[in-house]
Parts: structure tokens; sequence; C-alpha cells
């Protein structure tokens, strides 16, 4: 576990897609293994997700107001965060306006604050964007991550099933129904 003070946070630029990409399709692979599929996780492409991304840096404001954050580690990302607007209307109805889409930190650097850093990150961009609330999905089967949510905070909030690439899982909703509770953990 390495210290957080040797980790520098910033907000990605879009010349951060093509790594951003690599370390998506890494991250995914490490935390989904023995919960997805080995096809699935075999299928990932680091050069579909980097054009994903940069689509994204491109033009935040067609992603619901996105922003993306990234840690990095020697020069290296060995994390990102991404938030936006909410997409999902049942939560939105709820009054929980915005998404935290994605929050990961490669297996070899958790443990030292990271994840916790890059949540308050999107917390704060939310805040400032007039978002009081927060919601992300989960792969019910990862508990660790779960576990992570709840110790921030999160509680339930949805389900749903989800099928993608021939693959069939169930997701849970956390949500911070004030987000500032995710600045005081």
């Amino acid at each position: 576990m390495e210290q957080m003070d040797t980790i520098r946070l910033r907000e990605a630029e879009p010349p951060d897609a093509a790594a951003l990409g690599a370390l998506h399709v890494a991250a995914w692979r490490e935390a989904y293994a023995g919960i997805l599929p080995p096809s699935l996780l075999d299928s990932l492409s680091a050069d579909r997700s980097a054009a994903m991304w940069r689509a994204v840096l491109d033009d935040p404001s067609g992603y619901g107001d996105a922003a993306l954050f990234v840690a990095e580690s020697e020069g290296a990302m060995v994390g990102f965060g991404a938030c936006f607007a909410q997409r999902d209307e049942a939560l939105a109805a709820r009054g929980i306006d915005g998404e935290i889409g994605a929050v990961y930190v490669l297996q070899a650097h958790q443990g030292a604050g990271i994840g916790r850093a890059l949540m308050r990150l999107m917390a704060l961009r939310l805040l400032d964007q007039g978002r009081q609330a927060a919601s992300l999905w989960v792969l019910r089967a990862n508990a660790t991550a779960r576990r992570f949510y709840e110790a921030l905070g999160g509680t339930p909030a949805g389900e749903k099933t989800v099928t993608e690439a021939g693959a069939t899982y169930d997701e849970v909703a956390y949500a911070w129904p004030d987000i500032t509770a995710l600045l005081r953990r």
C-alpha cells in the first residue's frame, strides 16, 4: 500500500483518453475477475474505452456535465473517477440528481485513500454544479466495492438486472441523499 501523499489527483484532460482507456480495462479485469465471465473481460478494448473517454472529455456538456478525475503515482494513472448528471429516471424522480459513473483504483494502490479522495472530488464537483444528491451502480457480487460504498455512508437505493455481451448480472444502486456526507468521510 502506498501513501496518499505520493499520489497526485487532478482533473482529466482530452490527451488523457488513451491512458484512461487502458486503466479502465485493467481495473475492470482486476475488479471483476471471478465475478464476470472471462470471455467478457477478455473482450474489453482499451481503444474502445479510450474513444468513449475522449468523447466525454471533448464534450462534457453532452454527457451530463461530466467531470473525470485521475490519480497518478510516479507519472502513471492508478485510479480515476467520473461523475455527471443523473441518468436513471427512477433515481432522478427521487431527487437523486447526480451520478458517480465510475470509480476505479488498481488493486496495487487500494487502501491508500485514493478511492475516498476521488469520491470527495466528485462530490465537490457535483455540488459545484448545484446537485444535492448522488448515486452509483455496483455489481451485487462485488462485495469489496459494496463495503467501500457503505463505509462512505452510501445506502442501497435500487436494483436492476443488466445483460451485456451475453452475461447477465445484478446491480445495486447506492445513494447519498445529502452529497455533503461524502465530504465528511
